[in-house]
């Protein structure tokens, strides 16, 4: 990847880091970020004449759908779809739906892709990009059913995709703490990372253009931290809510498996990471971390020192 990086970040790279952790942070970035990986399978769609035709058909189906005349409800929430960007509304969902490479609920999916409506009302936007989900269903790029009559919908995909795309998709997950020092942030849409950038602001569509303390963001995000190794290899972490399903059982698991991932890949990395932060729109600052964070669970806490020590001295007794 061509990357056009501040030449006084290279500098201060130099200083602090080696260049080897900076390709590596890249390449870590290129693993977990679904942003690479959608990349990826959008390129797999337009390369496949079969799956291509279906988008195509995708369109025509909504331009057939939007020309129906339905109850006024209905009829006042498809009035808000532009119909110039059928084509980009069927990919994203192609796009969304890739990733449930086994039956994911469908609720769930929808609401995931709703903000892509730009519906002023959530609930207009949730309503209606099921909808359009239902409708594009008839592509066969994907399934949606029910187990029996009284199980919840699920959806799961139908296109054809390379072993190497399915490979990503299964190991994408939250993107890991930076193992080099993150990009200063300079304006309200800049993640700090070296190969995507994203908004300062939590929650999809409230990123704005009014003044933030991006200074408050930068010296939070440039506070070196490291694993305590004792501690994670003495203390075994424990579930902070009530284990009372097989499908709670799997997914703490599954949490576990991918944190003891997370753990190991930072520590054959250097073992030292910086957390990259954001604020919410009352302001509150929240370090990005799922696996590894220090604003998690009392063991989530505990295993973070800060790497760089200093003798505390004068403390009075």
């Amino acid at each position: 990847m061509d990357l056009t990086l501040p030449e006084e970040y290279l500098v201060h790279i130099n200083e602090v880091s080696d260049m080897l952790a900076l390709n590596q942070q890249v390449a870590n970035e290129e693993y977990f970020s679904r942003r690479h990986i959608n990349r990826s399978i959008d390129e797999e769609i337009r390369t496949n004449p079969d799956s291509e035709s279906r988008v195509k058909h995708g369109v025509k189906l909504l331009e057939d759908w939007l020309k129906g005349d339905y109850y006024k409800q209905k009829n006042a929430r498809l009035v808000q779809i532009n119909t110039s960007l059928l084509e980009e509304i069927v990919r994203d969902v192609f796009i969304s739906v890739a990733y449930c490479t086994q039956a994911e609920l469908y609720v769930s999916v929808t609401a995931q892709l709703a903000n892509r409506m730009g519906f002023d009302s959530h609930r207009d936007s949730i309503i209606t990009i099921a909808e359009i989900c239902a409708v594009l269903c008839h592509t066969d790029a994907f399934h949606i059913y029910k187990e029996d009559t009284f199980t919840s919908l699920m959806i799961v995909n139908r296109l054809p995709l390379s072993a190497d795309l399915l490979a990503k998709i299964e190991r994408s997950f939250y993107v890991p703490p930076m193992i080099c020092p993150p990009l200063p942030v300079e304006s309200n849409y800049e993640s700090a990372h070296l190969s995507f950038n994203d908004s300062v602001v939590l929650g999809q569509g409230n990123n704005h253009n009014e003044d933030l303390c991006l200074d408050v963001i930068n010296t939070q995000n440039n506070i070196a931290l490291t694993l305590d190794i004792d501690f994670l290899s003495q203390v075994p972490e424990e579930p902070t809510h009530v284990i009372d399903t097989q499908e709670k059982l799997h997914q703490w698991d599954l949490f576990k498996h991918q944190s003891d991932e997370i753990y190991q890949m930072l520590h054959d990395q250097g073992n030292k990471f910086w957390l990259t932060n954001k604020v919410d729109k009352r302001g509150r600052l929240y370090c990005m971390g799922y696996h590894v964070t220090a604003q998690g669970s009392p063991f989530k806490k505990a295993m973070l020192e800060l790497a760089k020590t200093e003798l505390v001295e004068g403390v009075p007794r």
